[in-house]
């Protein structure tokens, strides 16, 4: 029995549990999506833009399709650009829908097969190893972030960046230069993955290498301290020639953003999240919602028995260093998770905690604390699959089967999801999949109704189906301010602004020479050679301002209202 479960194919477990999450998906892959607002339509949008931009031999890292005539510094937003060019097949087979929804599937599976690889070196026997990678890759943490951001749910790299680091820092079998190499190329991916990941990972490290240090510091010699400064070195300096472009573009390329794009301290962990379930937990509360910033950013639930279950490990095994290492550093991560001011059952005090130091230091100062669980979960994925392989060898789980039988359910069932995730079609206007939209000439802009604009991101995932045809003006982005703080806001134009009230139901302000002549100018100066007004709420205001404003009807094809304009003299 025991060898027969050492060897569980647990990558293909994996991947039918995070099948079972998203199965109703599979019904039209091309067609259903999590939401039409918000993050999903952004998601496909960038999914979409580095396969696209690369086949047209342009750099992925800017782009005037969206905010005309400005255009963005995508470096600046959740880009995807490495998950985006791996996944072009599907994208050009398929759609950006597919892309995201199979990109969905494969953030659980991959990260949870990354930390039961990465645990082979700490929990040799299988479903030890299994259990840690089972908890880190469908943890509450994931399980919420797969809600709505899908760059926070790829983490298949920070198990392989501290398996990297175990070798420069501890183990030292290898050439340093040859592990440099390795954590260089494996942090790249991560920069072309998720920005923000790869800066809390930095954290995390930084808490761990700290504890490291403490503990081991009568065998730091020089030896070691040149075996570690080669390694590190090396990665530093790969990671500094590839991440040269993309980074110089970030910070020194158009349209930068020099100040902080989010008030992030309102999202850290509450006091009691660790301990009460919430909505995306098959027994958890809705009345706690807004804890921790939000149900999408509270994942920091790990349930009274897992608790329990880790202390006893912790204690029994404090011998071990990679125990105490784990154990404290998941204790010392949780306290940064709960961010500036401590919160308690929804509530916020005035009683200051370490993470706001975060708030001053470059480049971090956006990171929000609650999103440091993930590491909470690194670290007791670690203690637990060491602890639960120590009992193995021991012979106390064959000896107290029934027990640690009790005890497993009692860990596992508070955390199961509450899935599958709703999924639904995506009505996406037909027009825009059309011959009809090849009416526009390329990389011209033209005018939609609704704009793209948080929380209607709907026309981004428009344009993506479309194959990046024509550019648009808004888009739900991050973009520099007069001051150059970050905003989603970004320039409202003079059609957003009169077209805006039709999507809540008021009447549009167009019916006077000011506003009629303001927006013939924009048209113009643009070079605005369509108008497409979408069948949505308030359609017909828009499409009664247009017919009044160009003195002719549109035409009407697969959902969409159009106008096709000449190009300005």
């Amino acid at each position: 029995m025991t060898r027969h479960l050492a060897r569980w194919p647990a990558p293909l477990i994996y991947l039918a549990l995070s099948l079972v999450g998203h199965l109703p998906a599979f019904r039209s892959l091309t067609t259903m999506t999590r939401c039409t607002c918000r993050d999903a339509p952004q998601t496909d949008w960038f999914l979409g833009w580095t396969p696209y931009a690369l086949g047209e031999g342009r750099a992925p890292w800017t782009t005037d399709h969206l905010n005309a005539p400005e255009g963005v510094n995508l470096m600046w937003n959740t880009l995807l650009p490495l998950p985006g060019l791996l996944m072009a097949p599907v994208t050009v087979i398929g759609n950006v829908l597919a892309t995201h929804t199979l990109l969905a599937v494969l953030g659980f599976a991959l990260s949870a097969t990354s930390m039961w690889w990465v645990l082979r070196r700490w929990a040799p026997w299988g479903p030890a190893r299994f259990l840690g990678g089972l908890l880190y890759g469908f943890s509450p943490y994931l399980v919420a972030q797969g809600t709505d951001h899908l760059n926070l749910s790829l983490v298949a790299i920070p198990p392989l960046v501290l398996l990297c680091l175990d070798e420069i820092l501890v183990r030292q079998r290898r050439r340093a230069v040859v592990a440099g190499l390795v954590l260089g190329v494996v942090t790249f991916a991560q920069i072309l993955t998720a920005e923000e990941v790869l800066a809390s990972t930095f954290i995390a490290c930084v808490v761990g290498l700290v504890l490291l240090l403490a503990q081991h510091r009568s065998k730091v010699d020089r030896k070691r301290v040149r075996h570690a400064a080669a390694g590190l070195g090396t990665a530093a300096g790969l990671l500094t020639l590839l991440a040269a472009w993309p980074l110089g573009v970030q910070l020194a390329g158009p349209r930068p953003v020099t100040g902080p794009v989010t008030d992030a301290s309102t999202f850290g962990a509450d006091l009691l999240g660790i301990v009460v379930p919430g909505k995306h937990q098959l027994l958890g509360l809705d009345t706690i919602n807004e804890w921790g910033g939000g149900s999408t950013e509270n994942g920091s639930y790990l349930g009274v028995p897992l608790l329990l279950l880790l202390v006893f490990l912790a204690l029994r095994y404090r011998h071990l260093a990679v125990v105490r290492l784990t154990a404290v550093g998941a204790l010392v991560v949780w306290v940064l998770s709960l961010g500036r001011r401590l919160a308690i059952a929804g509530t916020t005090h005035d009683i200051p905690l370490p993470s706001g130091v975060l708030a001053d230091l470059p480049l971090l100062q956006d990171l929000s604390a609650v999103r440091l669980s993930l590491y909470v979960v690194l670290f007791t994925a670690v203690l637990l699959a060491v602890g639960v392989d120590r009992l193995h060898s021991e012979g106390v789980l064959q000896r107290r089967r029934v027990l640690f039988g009790l005890v497993a359910i009692a860990v596992v069932v508070p955390l199961i999801p509450n899935w599958p995730y709703d999924y639904r079609p995506a009505d996406t206007p037909s027009y825009f999949t059309s011959d009809q939209v090849n009416r526009i000439p390329h990389d011209t802009v033209a005018l939609t109704y609704p704009v793209p604009r948080f929380p209607s991101s709907e026309p981004m995932l428009w344009q993506a189906l479309a194959d990046y045809r024509y550019r648009s003006v808004g888009g739900y982005l991050i973009t520099p301010d007069e001051q150059g703080r970050g905003t989603f806001r970004g320039g409202t134009t003079t059609w957003e602004r009169l077209t805006q009230p039709a999507a809540v139901g008021r009447r549009v302000q167009m019916y006077n020479t000011v506003t009629a002549m303001q927006l013939r100018v924009e048209i113009d100066r643009l070079d605005v050679r369509a108008i497409l007004v979408a069948d949505r709420p308030g359609a017909d205001l828009v499409i009664e301002m247009v017919t009044v404003l160009l003195g002719r009807p549109g035409e009407s094809s697969g959902g969409v209202t159009a106008w096709y304009l000449p190009a300005s003299s």
